[in-house]
């Protein structure tokens, strides 16, 4: 069965009523615009992307303020949760409003680290990494990331991911929308020579994880 162009158009202006009814007119046009915003700054990381995310963002924070402070204190204490009990000794543990991480043009050392943010962009090539220990433990959380990781095929793999909004692809799984989590375990993860355990925690959030 096709769908006709105006089809979809009434169907769409159905649910954008309903939803503006529900919301408020408002936070649903904020909605819309952060979602754009998004879309746009996966492509080309402009100043128009950023504004669009940071305004939306603030008619939300305004229009839905009890709802935006639950979310942000529920990842809060998911972050703070999740976060004690990975000691990490000297390894690197940071908290900072933008992290801006490029680990994918020339060798470097793949250790354990922490890292709480409201804004990150993170690209890895794990295949470019000189493991600093047999097991390595990764922890990024914030509330708008776009991480891209590479990850060599004969490492074991054990992920823990979530965003609010936004999309997660793994190998070849693919889904987008809101309220996606990734749980899994390589089968043969005890007996690799090499373990990398991930944990991806976003409010909004773009993660790509590809095996090569």
């Amino acid at each position: 069965m096709k769908w006709s162009s105006n089809a979809i158009l009434f169907i769409a202006a159905g649910i954008y009523l309903a939803l503006g009814g529900m919301a408020g007119y408002t936070t649903v046009n904020a909605v819309i615009l952060l979602l754009l915003g998004i879309e746009r700054y996966r492509w080309d990381r402009s100043r128009i992307s950023i504004g669009l995310i940071a305004v939306s963002t603030l008619l939300i924070i305004l229009n839905q303020f009890a709802l935006f402070a639950v979310v942000v204190l529920i990842s809060l204490g998911t972050y703070y949760y999740r976060a004690k009990p990975a000691t990490f000794g000297n390894h690197m543990n940071k908290h900072r409003m933008v992290l801006n991480m490029r680990l994918d043009e020339q060798s470097w050392v793949l250790q354990s680290m922490s890292s709480w943010h409201a804004f990150g962009e993170i690209r890895m090539d794990m295949t470019l990494a000189v493991p600093e220990d047999k097991e390595t433990t990764m922890i990024f959380q914030g509330l708008v990331g776009d991480l891209d990781l590479i990850i060599p095929d004969d490492c074991g793999i054990q992920v823990e991911a979530s965003v609010l909004l936004g999309q997660i692809s793994f190998k070849q799984m693919k889904e987008g929308g809101m309220f996606h989590r990734l749980s899994w375990r390589s089968p043969n993860f005890d007996e690799c020579e090499q373990q990398l355990k991930l944990q991806l925690f976003y409010l909004v959030g773009d993660i790509k994880i590809r095996t090569v």
